[in-house]
């Protein structure tokens, strides 16, 4: 079984840069975040390394674990999700991924 996590990197994250993602937050109801920020920062050329940042409602405010997302485009998977910070309007969550790069790119 293929992992799709594989076949996704930043560019094709920040093609969906502002659009929704359904977050499943154990048995409740799917929490709604948009996807508002894809960072690259320097990484050595071995290793693959980028940034998702998300807003969120204020409430519920999702726990820092594996979360299953769902999105229209880009389909279902599960990502470690990091709660950052809150304001009145909603919280911020990290997702990061440090990967090697597969060698045949």
């Amino acid at each position: 079984m293929s992992d799709p996590l594989l076949q996704l990197n930043a560019k094709i994250f920040a093609g969906q840069l502002h659009t929704k993602f359904k977050v499943q937050d154990g048995g409740g109801p799917a929490v709604v975040v948009e996807l508002a920020e894809v960072l690259e920062p320097p990484s050595p050329p071995h290793a693959e390394l980028f940034v998702l940042h998300f807003r969120g409602p204020r409430a519920p405010r999702l726990q820092q674990r594996i979360h299953h997302f769902e999105h229209e485009v880009l389909g279902a998977f599960d990502l470690f999700l990091t709660a950052i910070g809150a304001d009145d309007q909603g919280s911020d969550y990290e997702v990061i991924f440090h990967r090697l790069r597969n060698k045949a790119s």
